[in-house]
Parts: structure tokens; sequence; C-alpha cells
């Protein structure tokens, strides 16, 4: 029953394009919509004057760039509009609604399932045991190097990393140790510019 109040309501919203096409009046060509227009333009112009928006001399000038827009508009050739294409505006008229009414008909649109929710969570586990199972490798390694030697910095930089991509955030021990990793990184290292970035971030957000 909805899609029946829905294609009604559509074809209600296109009477009033309808209702263009059964006016009554002729349709005009080119010619014709173009004198009209110029004399429009020739009545704003009077008023114009006349409220003291626009000076005597602005005002003939305006009148006789007008007065020659209409006398080349006066010479146009054209055949009458014979409305032929009415019928087949109408008939498009008719069909917008209809077309769109169908694309929500049942089985009108292709099917995408969504990603069961079960599938999602297994993924999401698969991920969390390879960071636990990276953040367990690189602590064993830190066990086994000197704490000011660049091997240190450098891990200690990719297990900070590591710690807060887990927590979701950059947690106080791996806040500690991204500065640890600083006070020990070479000048040229690729983790110094992530230990001044994180610590940046990390103090910005305390700081809010």
């Amino acid at each position: 029953m909805i899609y029946v109040w829905m294609l009604g309501v559509a074809l209600v919203l296109m009477i009033p394009l309808l209702a263009v096409f059964f006016n009554g009046k002729p349709t005009r060509n080119r010619r014709e919509a173009a004198l009209q227009l110029h004399q429009a333009q020739l009545a704003e112009l009077e008023r114009d004057l006349a409220d003291g928006r626009i000076g005597g001399p602005e005002y003939q000038a305006a009148k006789l760039e007008i007065s020659r827009r209409v006398l080349g508009v006066d010479t146009m050739t054209e055949q009458p509009a014979d409305g032929n294409g009415r019928f087949l505006l109408i008939a498009t008229v008719l069909a917008v609604p209809v077309m769109a009414f169908a694309l929500y008909l049942p089985g009108s649109t292709p099917h995408v399932p969504s990603e069961p929710h079960s599938k999602w969570l297994l993924q999401q586990q698969a991920v969390n045991t390879r960071l636990a199972g990276f953040i367990t490798a690189l602590q064993m390694h830190l066990a086994t190097v000197s704490p000011d030697s660049v091997n240190a910095s450098q891990g200690q930089a990719y297990l900070a990393e590591a710690l807060s991509e887990q927590a979701g955030q950059i947690t106080p021990k791996a806040l500690g140790l991204f500065k640890e990793s600083l006070t020990h990184a070479p000048a040229g290292a690729t983790w110094r510019v992530l230990d001044q970035q994180r610590i940046a971030q990390a103090m910005g957000s305390a700081g809010q």
C-alpha cells in the first residue's frame, strides 16, 4: 500500500509542471520571448529613472542600447512554435516519477549483504593477537640490549607506538617510552620524528 501512496505523491508533485502545458497560452518563440524581455527592461529603466537611481545621461544611454537590441530582435525570422513537443514533454513528466518510484520496488536494486558482525569480531581478534605478539617480542628485545643504545631507542619508539595503538590513546607508559627513545635517538633516526610527534600530541591533549 505504501508504494501506491509513494507513486501518488510523486504524480501530484508533478501537477504544477503539467499545468504549464495546459494554461491555454500560446507558446512563444525566441523572437517573441526576446521582445518581451526587452520591453520589461525598458519598463524597469523607466522605474529607475523615476526613483532617482540613475541620472538622465545614463538613462538615455541604456535606453538607446535596449532600443538597438529591440530593432535587432525585430528582424529575426522564426517559425512559430506549434506545440508538437508538448506530448513528448508530458510523457517525460509522467515517466520521471514512475521511473524514480520503480527504483524502490523490491528487487529493483542489487542487494549487497552487510558483513556479519561475527566475522568482523574475528578479524579484530586476529589483529589484536598479532599486536600483542609484536609487543611481547619488542619487550623481550629491549630486555637484551643496553637501555642507552640506539637499538633500545628504536625499540622503545616502536613499543610505545604499539602500546598506544592497543589502548587507542597515548598512555603514560607509552609517553615515557617515547621520551626515553628521544633521549638516545640519533639526529637522523627515522623514529626520532615519531617520538617528537607523539610527545607533542600527548602534551597537547593534556593541555586541553
